[in-house]
């Protein structure tokens, strides 16, 4: 419950103060009680509907009673887990930056990564996922921020037997919070009171407090505190409150009130202080977790504050989904088991048959004719097949409309199908999928942030109260690497592994503390990836010597996690040299040991160096002179192949270009020729034409001549 440094009791209590702050207790606790009672009641409604019971007592009671189907087709679970699952993928960090007070990007750096080992230690992130969940499914979730030793062998020679270290912890149930209503900060971090309820058996409650001045309990306690001694469990709770004193400060003629803080814990049974112990920091340790909050106005003109799940408003549409799904499967059941009716007799001959009809194909079936008892020259008519269509599909419509409704009611889009999901296959294209899914419940997220942004601030803030002295420490750094420092030295050290002087003192540096959110792990894997691919690719055409593109490439084989064999193909390319920052000192040492015997080399040398120079000039500009003629024989040898295959190349393209222009010409004086004879007949024709209607005009002009051949 407490501190594992505070668990033991105190050995004396001035018992004479405590009854006004034991009543102070019992009518906080009554007030918070009743004040969360709805909250916790709408809690309890979520819980059943996710856990697959939305059914009202009374209706479960009823349909059972007549045997009616009282089923549920849950749609609620596959959206609150996608948003718990989507912040396990995308994990949140505590980002701490400098601000005042002598804090630097040093001291920042070390604080993030001294609160990431914490987190690491702790678990945290199991932490922080189980009141997202209780925030998800409930609408409220918390954690705390405690601590504890170290060391727990109490017989110990280490000196460092009493360090402590930070711890986070889940609180299981949050229903055993009590918050101070009066908080209006969004993470709640202005609260001044906190109840934190342990129920335990009463036998129980005599082996863990026996010190206790209590531990049996008449009637009149009982009476006294009714909401803590009950016939079989007492209530024990931490009683967390912050202590603000108020005082005025002037300076010159200018004056202002002042305010400091304290946090005390208190464990009571609502009769005694079991224990009391201060804590570090300037608020109560219990991040909370808030989804969706409103402040809502009720008869009579009070404001009501409402906290709302993820499920809350989508209740009513789930429950006409188990409505509709019982409806169907009752009416299911109303389908006839017997779908053939006929009078007696009628099945006897063929009975075999009619027993197997819907099991065994048959190409017929036979039936006994039976006389009809108030007609005998008639028989009765042959059986019937009952028929039933169920609403089914009626049914099925309707609830798909109410699946609609469940999802427009938690703000998130239908889920996307596994075919979506194999179109779209880089990590990118499915984190956007993830956030369109979850855009609409979005201020869920800005809840557990606030929260988990809150702890950070928290552990900062008791940093120098917890680490307040010389000790080791390991440090988990972003990379998953880890490095070992020694904190709160009076004086720089040496850090032998790096050779580099280092001092981390834990002191009052103010640091603003903030959260930074990464791409999902698989988004952030395919682009490092596709990054890394790219860069290999172009290494040959980017501007760095070949040392640094060695380095380039080992590096890049390091980040794709080839595995062992991945290691050793980049020490090969880049094998690592030793940090010889450690041995500079020895190196400058003999360096100027040396510097005597190098100036009185340097004389000699230059004199031969003078000598020398001048053949090795001669010799050198006569190879060069040699070998450029030799280069420049080549490259005129060379060009004048490549002119004189271009020469031929061009000779028989203007060959060709020649051919074709003659084939063309030819082929223009042919069309040209039959464009001329063909005109030439047009004028034939035409002119033949003409002198055949002239020859007609003419025979129409002429008289007829008389027949000789006629009498006179």
């Amino acid at each position: 419950m407490g501190d594992d440094d505070d668990q033991d009791q105190q050995e004396t209590r001035d018992t004479s103060k405590d009854e006004a702050l034991l009543k102070e207790i019992r009518d906080t606790y009554r007030s918070f009680k009743a004040y969360w009672e709805d909250a916790r009641k709408e809690r309890s409604i979520d819980l059943r509907y996710l856990s697959g019971d939305p059914w009202e007592p009374e209706d479960r009671k009823a349909r059972k009673h007549s045997s009616r189907p009282c089923i549920n087709q849950d749609e609620l679970n596959q959206y609150v887990h996608a948003q718990i699952n989507n912040l396990r993928q995308n994990k949140r960090g505590i980002k701490v930056d400098p601000w005042g007070n002598g804090a630097t990007d040093k001291t920042a750096e070390f604080r993030q990564d001294k609160i990431r080992t914490i987190e690491y230690r702790s678990k945290a992130q199991g932490v922080y996922l189980k009141a997202a969940q209780d925030m998800y499914e409930g609408s409220y979730g918390f954690f705390r921020i405690g601590r504890k030793y170290i060391q727990d062998d109490p017989d110990t020679t280490d000196p460092h037997w009493l360090d402590q270290e930070i711890a986070i912890s889940p609180i299981p149930n949050p229903d055993s919070v009590l918050y101070d209503p009066n908080c209006k900060e969004p993470d709640w971090s202005d609260a001044r009171k906190v109840f934190i309820l342990d129920p335990i058996p009463r036998d129980e409650f005599k082996e863990r407090y026996p010190k206790a001045q209590k531990t049996s309990f008449s009637n009149e306690d009982m009476v006294t505190a009714r909401d803590w001694i009950q016939d079989k469990v007492v209530i024990v709770a931490e009683y967390w409150k912050l202590i603000v004193t108020i005082s005025k400060k002037s300076k010159g003629k200018k004056s202002r009130e002042t305010t400091s803080k304290k946090v005390v814990q208190y464990i009571t049974n609502g009769l005694e202080i079991l224990d009391e112990i201060e804590q570090p920091g300037t608020e109560i340790p219990i991040p909370a977790m808030i989804g969706l909050e409103r402040y809502r106005e009720e008869n009579g003109g009070s404001v009501k504050r409402e906290l709302y799940s993820l499920p809350r408003v989508a209740r009513n549409p789930q429950m006409m989904i188990a409505y509709l799904a019982s409806q169907e499967a009752e009416e299911a059941g109303m389908a006839p088991k017997v779908p053939v009716i006929g009078y007696t007799g009628q099945f006897d001959t063929d009975q075999e048959a009619w027993e197997n009809i819907n099991k065994e194909p048959r190409t017929y079936l036979q039936v006994d004719p039976v006389p009809d008892p108030m007609n005998p020259n008639q028989v009765l008519p042959l059986p019937q097949w009952r028929q039933f269509v169920p609403n089914f599909q009626a049914y099925e419509m309707a609830i798909d409309g109410k699946r609609r409704a469940v999802q427009a009611a938690m703000g998130i889009a239908s889920l996307p199908t596994a075919a979506q999901r194999d179109n779209e296959k880089s990590g990118i294209a499915l984190e956007r999928i993830d956030t369109q899914e979850a855009i609409g419940s979005y201020h869920f997220v800005q809840g557990f942030e606030r929260a988990v942004e809150r702890a950070g601030r928290i552990i900062d803030s008791w940093m120098p109260i917890v680490y307040d002295n010389e000790r080791e420490m390991w440090l988990h750094k972003a990379d998953d690497t880890r490095r070992k420092v020694t904190a709160n030295t009076d004086q720089p050290y040496l850090n032998e592994k790096t050779g580099r002087q280092e001092h981390y003192p834990i002191g009052d540096e103010q640091h603003d503390i903030g959260i930074s959110t990464g791409p999902s792990f698989e988004s952030q894997r395919q682009a490092v990836s596709d990054f890394l691919d790219n860069l290999i690719a172009n290494l040959p055409k980017m501007p760095v010597p070949p040392p640094a593109a060695a380095k380039l490439l080992a590096m890049a084989i390091e980040m794709k996690n080839l595995g062992p064999k991945g290691d050793q193909m980049a020490q090969i390319i880049a094998p690592e040299t030793p940090d010889q920052s450690g041995q500079l000192q020895q190196m400058q040492q003999a360096a100027q040991q040396q510097g005597q015997v190098l100036q009185a080399m340097q004389g000699e040398l230059q004199k031969l160096q003078l000598e020398k120079a001048g053949h090795v000039i001669d010799n050198q500009f006569k190879l060069q002179i040699e070998k450029m003629r030799e280069e420049n024989s080549l490259a005129i040898a060379e060009v004048n192949t490549k002119a004189q295959a271009l020469s031929e190349r061009l000779q028989t393209f203007s060959d060709m270009m020649a051919q074709f222009h003659d084939q063309a010409h030819d082929v223009a004086l042919q069309g040209q020729q039959q464009q001329h004879e063909a005109a030439q007949a047009d004028q034939q024709r035409q002119a033949a034409a003409e002198q055949q209607q002239i020859q007609a005009q003419q025979q129409q002009q002429q008289p007829q001549q008389p027949n000789q051949g006629a009498p006179q």
